[in-house]
């Protein structure tokens, strides 16, 4: 063995025994046979030592560790490095013919340490330490090593030589390193914020671990749970099963359970929770503690119960308006339909969808084929409408039913299409139709029979126009004529009294003339057809005020014209009879102001043309606003100001018959304003 494995292998066990003092003899022993049986002596115990030795080095090169001797200087060059470098991929020859130099092959990371606490122990010992370090494999991974260094110095002190034994730690490091992250991951998965966890013991029931969300969960703060136990504050309702769950656990009947069971908070209320418990057991056996994850389900059952109180409802209002639901998905073939659906068709509901054979027996014979074809063809995905289907009427009073549907494509998704709709009780809706088809044939009937009537009506009223305007007009004709010439031949023999008699006769005949007139004409309008054409305002307004120019004059009246270049689509006849009534009472009203003025404007609202004429005449109270349209009605007396009381219906009627609204503004003494409007 040469040297640097003796020493070596010596800072691995302390081996042999203090070397024999050749210099000296043992007292009382002298001369010859003395000194040859120490020598014997001696011989046997270096070999003895020498066996040792080797039995200790052969162990060392069967073992995992690495022997090595570095030379103080730069970069640490390897004097010697035993055959299990190997391990790492290098043979001893690499380091000790100077192809790598041991520094270099550490890993930059810890490069800066590992030298520094050399420096360290060079200058202040100890002389033997311990390090851990990555070293660069030759396939390029990393090796962790505990390198156990010792150092030699001479007898100035001065380090010499280093020698120490490399031991590969990368499997105990790589299990600290997966103990620590599994550690972790257990920690994050405990303190899941969405989850409750505890863990509690099996002898007392008492919380050993409890999360923050359990917490959360059960309004207690940690401290208080891990003094109590999840008996005490579990519901007195759910105590004994709970109990009688853990006991069948704690007996070992069972290694898991599950329940749902309610824990009453500080405040007294009660929170819904879904539990399950694992048992957590020694490597004998023997039960070590209870795992548990606890879920507040509080909400999600009210959310049930309140889907339960809308589903209730739902069907309520089905049942109200006999009107059922159901859907159909034509990819997976599930068919729903609502218990209202099932009493349609004459059958009590139930869990279980009727047959095809089932649902078409209950419908009239000549239908089961049609609504056949129907259920085929949303099965398939096809595109498919409303229909309209009886029941058997041999099953019990005939139902007319009706099926409303609405497609939701899924085409996008790569799924058929899928089909929800209603199928309603029509039967009432369909008896109504009858009837009111059959009122509305009688109305038809009505209708002819009271046009015929109207037409007959009409020639009477014609008949009457003719008989007025040439019967009645006639003797009128004769009493002015009359009067006339009694005035004429016998004025002067009539004194003041008789003269005013005879002219109030040729007044009233003139009157009575003019309202005839004003009669045939509303009998016209209302018999003549309106011949509705693009007509330009102005000129319209225009011919009428020059027919009024003699009055104009005769007032005083300041009449002003502001009506653009307006179009609009009027029976021009109508439209100068509407003008002429308007325009002839404003001047008529405001003759007697100071001084009169009569205003016709016109103007474009949004998709009306709206028409004024405004004087500043006598007015009228609103409170008579209806009144005024209406035939023979007057606010004041002919002798104020004439007039038959017609002119204004005569308005009315014809701005109706044209399409058009007219109404009035108005205050007594402040004179009036009459408005048209005409879609534009």
């Amino acid at each position: 063995m040469n040297g640097r494995e003796s020493h070596a292998t010596r800072s691995v066990s302390a081996i042999g025994s203090e070397p024999a003092n050749t210099g000296a003899q043992p007292a009382g022993r002298d001369g010859p046979g003395h000194q040859s049986h120490d020598a014997d002596h001696m011989a046997e115990r270096l070999q003895a030592s020498q066996a040792h030795l080797d039995r200790l080095t052969q162990l060392v090169n069967r073992s995992s560790l690495v022997v090595i001797e570095w030379r103080n200087a730069p970069g640490w060059p390897v004097m010697f490095v035993g055959a299990r470098v190997a391990q790492w991929g290098y043979s001893p020859g690499d380091f000790t013919e100077g192809r790598f130099r041991y520094n270099d092959l550490i890993h930059p990371d810890d490069e800066p340490r590992v030298n520094k606490e050399a420096a360290n122990r060079f200058a202040m010992g100890p002389d033997e330490y311990r390090q851990e370090y990555r070293l660069r494999r030759a396939d390029g991974h990393w090796a962790w090593i505990d390198d156990r260094t010792n150092l030699e110095r001479n007898a100035q002190g001065e380090v010499v030589g280093l020698s120490g034994i490399l031991l590969d730690i990368t499997d105990q490091k790589e299990a600290e390193a997966a103990h620590v992250e599994q550690t972790e991951l257990l920690r994050l998965f405990y303190d899941l914020p969405f989850i409750g966890m505890a863990i509690s013991s099996p002898a007392d029931k008492r919380w050993l671990h409890v999360n923050d969300r359990l917490c959360k969960i059960l309004g207690y703060p940690r401290e208080t749970l891990l003094q109590s136990s999840w008996s005490d504050i579990t519901h007195p309702d759910d105590l004994q099963a709970n109990v009688a769950l853990f006991e069948g656990m704690v007996s070992g009947a069972s290694n898991a359970y599950t329940m749902r069971k309610r824990f009453l908070r500080p405040d007294g209320s009660a929170v819904h929770t879904d539990i399950s418990v694992r048992a957590v057991k020694h490597a004998d056996g023997r039960l070590k503690h209870m795992f548990t994850t606890v879920q507040d389900v509080t909400e999600r059952l009210d959310a049930e119960a309140q889907a339960q109180d809308y589903k209730a409802m739902l069907e309520q209002a089905e049942a109200l308006v006999q009107l059922g639901s159901w859907s159909g998905d034509s990819e997976t073939g599930q068919t729903r339909i609502s218990a209202q659906l099932f009493r349609n068709i004459g059958l009590e509901p139930a869990d279980q969808l009727p047959t095809d054979e089932v649902y078409l027996a209950q419908l009239h014979p000549e239908d089961r084929a049609l609504v056949a074809a129907d259920m085929a063809r949303n099965r398939a995905g096809l595109p498919v409408g409303e229909l309209v289907f009886r029941t058997d009427p041999a099953l019990g009073p005939m139902r007319w039913l009706g099926r409303t549907v609405r497609t939701i494509d899924r085409q996008a998704q790569g799924l058929k299409p899928l089909h929800i709709g209603t199928l309603q009780d029509i039967t009432a809706t369909v008896h109504a139709e009858a009837r009111l088809k059959a009122l509305n044939q009688e109305l038809e009937h009505r209708v002819s029979q009271r046009t015929e009537e109207l037409r007959i009506a009409n020639q009477e009223l014609e008949a009457f126009t003719y008989t007025v305007s040439h019967d009645l007009k006639a003797p009128l004709r004769g009493i002015d004529g009359y009067s006339q010439l009694l005035m004429e031949e016998y004025g002067e023999q009539l004194d003041a009294e008789g003269q005013q008699f005879v002219a109030r006769i040729r007044s009233g005949v003139e009157q009575m003339g003019e309202l005839i007139a004003d009669l045939l004409d509303y009998a016209h309008l209302e018999r003549r057809a309106m011949s509705a054409q693009s007509q330009a305002l102005r000129p319209l307004v225009d011919k009428v005020v020059a027919g009024y120019q003699l009055d104009i004059e005769a007032a005083s009246v300041a009449v002003r014209v502001d009506v653009g270049s307006l179009n609009l689509a009027v029976d021009a006849d109508g439209m100068a009879l509407v003008l002429r009534n308007l325009i002839g009472n404003a001047i008529k009203f405001c003759a007697a102001s100071e001084h009169p003025s009569v205003e016709v404007g016109a103007g474009r609202e949004d998709e009306h043309i709206r028409i004024w004429v405004r004087d500043n005449g006598v007015g009228f109270d609103m409170k008579y606003h209806d009144r005024i349209f209406g035939i023979f009605q007057r606010l004041h007396r002919s002798e104020e100001f004439p007039g038959t009381g017609v002119g204004l219906a005569l308005v009315a009627k014809a701005v109706q018959r044209m399409g058009g609204r007219v109404w009035a503004e108005s205050e007594p003494g402040h004179g009036a304003t009459f408005f048209l409007e005409f879609s534009a």
